[in-house]
């Protein structure tokens, strides 16, 4: 551990040695903020420096780690290696130096990633969003969870890994508990590591199958088929979508497509009761609380993080008989600032009473690069679309769309 990394006391984080704990390994550990790349480096970021006063205030990577999550924006990365931590590449900067070969592995031939701003180490990332003690636990041998490189993809923050590691049972309580901001799970005790696997009878062939056949828990389309297909990850992106289009054939050629990514877990539980589960932290709410689609497969892959998941692609959903609100220009800015930015004067307008009626919002995904960055403004919008059921009418018309699951899994 580095010399200058504030270290904190991590005995409450350990499991009880005398209990059996899955998080153990036998053997031997709100969007991606528009601020990101926040204010000018400052002068003086160290106590006793000449800069003390700008140093210690809530600008400062001094912050305590629960004061850099309460104040809602990430420590600064280019300031990652100065504290002992490797850097990330960005969409902005690149990397500083020759791109290392675990990163490169997820970039495109000119060192690029069009949909991911930031690609990088979960140790570094849990450094930014404040996590001190995963960092600790990841450092600690006694903790399955590992420095693994992970891609934070658009519409996400830096800690958004931490979901899916939480998922999978190797985050401890504690410490998922300060993102989501409630204490309930604390009482939790000891989480097992579940491993979900594609479903047997899914091959690299579409193929139409019944979902409760897969799923016996499904009530989605329980009276037809859907078609399903699995694939190999790949770190590479354009690589990967071109794999799946190629053997998805013509399935993803006809028609207005809509992609969602999800983890397996969340899949068997989405396919019985098709409805948003929303959070505290939940980092997709940009147009508030909806199942949320993007019109572009390779945004929609970058949310398959951990080389397993599965894509739901909807067909034509029904936006004639449905109450559509589209939102552009100072409407978009209001909608967002109102779900991510509540301190802004213009998200305190009077509340739009197409949102009232909406069963589906559509409107542009928002851009990490401009203004915005600290959360002083709100963000631009982008070029890319999503489309988000924000009521049950919404939910059901997009969960009778549903065209084809697409199961990724590791190599």
């Amino acid at each position: 551990m580095p010399s200058n990394y504030p270290s904190t006391v991590i005995s409450g984080l350990l499991p009880n040695p005398l209990l059996p704990n899955p998080l153990l390994d036998p053997t031997d550990s709100q969007r991606f903020r528009d601020r990101l790349r926040n204010t000018p480096i400052m002068a003086g970021t160290q106590p006793g420096s000449s800069g003390d006063e700008l140093a210690m205030n809530s600008d400062s990577d001094w912050d305590d780690g629960d004061e850099v999550i309460a104040r809602g924006y990430p420590r600064k990365y280019e300031h990652l290696e100065k504290h002992g931590f490797r850097p990330v590449w960005t969409m902005w900067d690149g990397y500083p130096g020759e791109i290392p070969e675990d990163i490169r592995e997820y970039l495109d031939e000119d060192g690029q990633r069009r949909s991911a701003p930031m690609i990088g180490p979960l140790r570094s990332l849990a450094w930014l969003a404040g996590l001190d003690e995963l960092v600790e636990a990841i450092d600690h041998p006694a903790y399955t969870i590992s420095d693994q490189i992970e891609v934070v993809p658009f519409g996400a923050d830096v800690s958004f890994p931490v979901n899916r590691h939480y998922e999978e049972g190797r985050i401890p309580p504690r410490i998922w508990a300060k993102l989501a901001e409630t204490t309930s799970l604390l009482g939790l005790g000891n989480r097992m590591v579940l491993r979900y696997q594609v479903p047997a009878g899914v091959s690299e062939t579409p193929t139409a199958l019944k979902l409760q056949d897969l799923y016996g828990s499904s009530r989605i389309q329980a009276t037809g088929t859907v078609k399903c297909m699995k694939v190999r990850h790949d770190k590479n992106l354009p690589r990967l979508e071109n794999t799946i289009r190629r053997q998805a054939g013509q399935t993803l050629t006809s028609g207005k497509l809509w992609f969602q990514a999800t983890s397996l877990p969340a899949l068997e539980s989405t396919l019985y009761f098709f409805t948003p589960e929303r959070s505290t932290h939940n980092t997709d709410n940009e147009f508030g609380p909806g199942i949320y689609t993007t019109d572009k497969l390779e945004y929609a892959l970058d949310y398959i993080t951990a080389g397993t998941g599965a894509i739901l692609v909807f067909k034509d959903p029904d936006l004639q008989t449905t109450q559509l609100w589209q939102l552009h220009h100072q409407q978009w800015d209001a909608w967002v600032a109102r779900w991510t930015r509540p301190h802004l004067t213009i998200a305190n307008q009077q509340f739009p009473s197409e949102a009232l009626q909406a069963n589906f919002i559509q409107g542009a995904i928002s851009e990490t690069r401009g203004r915005g960055r600290r959360g002083n403004t709100v963000p631009l919008p982008g070029e890319q679309q999503q489309l988000v059921a924000a009521s049950y009418k919404g939910c059901q018309a997009l969960a009778k769309c549903l065209d084809m699951i697409i199961f990724v899994e590791r190599t």
